[in-house]
Parts: C-alpha cells; structure tokens; sequence
C-alpha cells in the first residue's frame, strides 16, 4: 500500500511536468509565430551564406528575398520560415547567373568565367566555383559509366543541373547548422519561460507533493488523468503546430490558437484539482523556512518543465506501465516431492515405487 503511494505521488508530480511542459511549449510557439523568430533565423542564415559572416553587409540576401521564386513562399511583408533546396539553387544560380539556361554555359570553364564575372561577393564566388568543380567530377563520373553501359544517357543530368544539385546539397547541410542555431536560442526561451508561467501559477513541487501524500483522491483523479494521458500519441497530446513545409498560416491566428491551448493547459491542471495560483494555496508566509521551500518548490518544477515535454511523456508512459504491471500471475499447484523411506535392514535401498500406468491393450 506504501509502495502504490509512492509510485502515485510520482506520477502525479510528472503529469504536472509535462502540463507545465506543453504550457511552455504553447507558449514558446506562440511567441515565435508573434516576432517570427522562425524567419528571421532563417534570414540571419541565408545572409551569412551569401554575404559572408559580415553582419553590416546583407545586400545580396535582400536580392535573393525580392526574388519572385522567394517572395511566392509568403504573403506580402513577411519572410517565409522555410524555402526548399531545389527553389534556393534555381533562384541563386538566376541571380548568380541570369539569362538563358543557354547563355549560362555548357562546360566547367565557361561556368567559372560566368561566375568570375558577376557582381556576387567573393566568398560565394569561391564556393560556387568549388560546387562546379565537384560537379565536373560528378560529371567525367557520369561520363564513364555511360560509356561503359552502367549508365543510360536519359539518366545523365548536364553540368549545369549537376551544379544546382551540389547547391541544394550546400544549402541543406548549412540549414542543419542554422537549425542548430534555432535549437539553442528555442532552448533559451523555454527556460525563461518555464520559470515565467511557473512562478505567475504558483506551480510549487514541495506543495504538490504535500497535497499528493495527504489526498488519496487527488492521486486517483491525476492517475486516472494519466491513464486517458499515454493512450494518445505525443503530437495529439501536445497539439504540435504544423510543419515548415506546410502553407503558411496568419500569424496572428497561430498565435491566438497558441495562446488558447496555453489556457486550456491551465484549466486541466486545476480542472484535476492541483494546487495553484496566488495568493498562495498553503496560506501566508511563515518565515525563511516557507521561503526556502517555496524557492526549492518553484524552481524544481521550472528546471523540470524546461527538460521538454517529450522526456516527460516517456516517463510518463515507463510509469503507468510499472504500475499496471500488477502482480505476477500465481503458479499452478504442483505435488508434493515424495521422499524415499529407509530400507528395513538386510534389504538394498531403491528407488521410491511409483504407481504403474494401466496400458490399453
């Protein structure tokens, strides 16, 4: 009975995480629709890739964002959160190299004197002539197999292809680096965050787990909450926006949709019956231990919440199977071990007879 307590009382604080861990992530993605942090990383990206790590010189990233190619990926005065790779090669090898696919060139050389002769920076000058190298060799590559019959000449792309594919394979590896970025920045935010909404709540551990060992019914509501919890999915459970890739939505809608799913997180958590909000649900301060413990109480949960809510889910889940597990089924009763007798004396020790079995004739 001690032992079901405890395990309940751990659940019941790790269904308070991961609430307060979907509250943060609600919040963060509302907060990143309203300033577009998204786009603005992906523009800090895109510039240091074309502009170099200069962050006073921006004059071909603000080329590349008023091409038609980019400028259809988002409505009117705002920048799009996600461009493909293949729509990145066709626009920088327009602005790189405008005019006729034709007029472009046909071999390595003339794709390194059109390069030499643009107006683009130095740096991307010496990538692009790098990205034509690699893709003469695809191609001499290519060459071989055709002549050897390992290649149909249908499947040979031209130079020029060859080099936008090596573009888009240079633009996906950057993205991955500014992805990382985003990561980190994201990371950032949903610790500031999480100790915002935990101190405006009064989302207190200690507390939590004080109410939790006194209320046996407050430990079966959450458990039951649980229980309907870990049968759905993560992204049904925490309402993930849509993918990048997806078509852009208001951000405005976005962040109100955000902002009401924050709402909603709080009203479950008070719908179960946790303990929240000011003034303070265990009374009036009393003295520097009560401060000790609420400090201990606001910050376990904040550092908690930050560690996201997909870690939490999967404790969640790896809890409610412990305690569903139950008991370990009982064995079938067996016979009782027969113990030979002693022999009487003058007689040899054997065996233990055993009832014969009738044989059907």
């Amino acid at each position: 009975m001690f032992g079901s307590s405890v395990l309940d009382i751990g659940i019941g604080l790790i269904f308070v995480y991961l609430m307060v861990s979907l509250m943060c992530t609600a919040a963060n993605e509302a907060l990143a629709s309203l300033f577009s942090w998204r786009a603005n990383n992906l523009k800090e990206g895109i510039r240091n890739l074309l502009d170099g790590p200069n962050p006073e010189s921006s004059e071909w990233a603000r080329k590349f964002y008023d091409h038609p190619l980019i400028q259809g990926l988002s409505k009117h005065g705002q920048n799009p959160s996600y461009i493909p790779s293949r729509t990145f090669a066709l626009a920088l090898a327009d602005l790189v190299l405008p005019g006729d696919p034709g007029s472009r060139g046909s071999t390595a050389q003339e794709l390194r004197d059109a390069i030499a002769a643009s107006p683009a920076p130095a740096g991307l000058k010496q990538v692009l002539r790098l990205l034509v190298d690699e893709a003469e060799r695809s191609s001499k590559a290519g060459q071989a197999l055709r002549l050897d019959g390992l290649l149909d000449i249908q499947k040979l792309d031209s130079l020029f292809n060859q080099m936008q594919q090596h573009i888009e394979i240079w633009f996906n590896n950057s993205m991955e680096r500014v992805s990382g970025w985003y990561k980190r920045r994201a990371q950032a935010w949903t610790i500031g965050i999480a100790l915002a909404l935990t101190v405006a709540l009064n989302v207190d551990s200690v507390l939590i787990a004080q109410r939790l060992a006194r209320d046996s019914a407050l430990r079966a509501a959450i458990v039951a909450q649980a229980e309907q919890l870990v049968q759905q999915p993560l992204s049904t459970v925490a309402a993930s926006t849509p993918a990048a890739e997806a078509a852009p939505v208001n951000p405005v809608q976005e962040t109100a949709a955000r902002a009401q799913l924050l709402q909603d997180r709080i009203q479950e958590l008070k719908t179960v019956g946790i303990p929240l909000g000011w003034p303070d649900p265990d009374g009036p301060p009393r003295g520097l231990t009560w401060f000790l413990l609420k400090t201990l109480g606001l910050l376990l949960t904040a550092g908690a919440a930050s560690l996201g809510a997909p870690f939490w889910f999967d404790v969640l889940n790896r809890f409610m199977s412990v305690r569903s597990s139950g008991k370990a089924p009982e064995e079938s009763p067996k016979s009782p071990r027969q113990i030979p007798m002693p022999a009487p004396p003058g007689r040899p020790q054997g065996p233990t007879p055993q009832p014969e079995t009738p044989v059907n004739p």
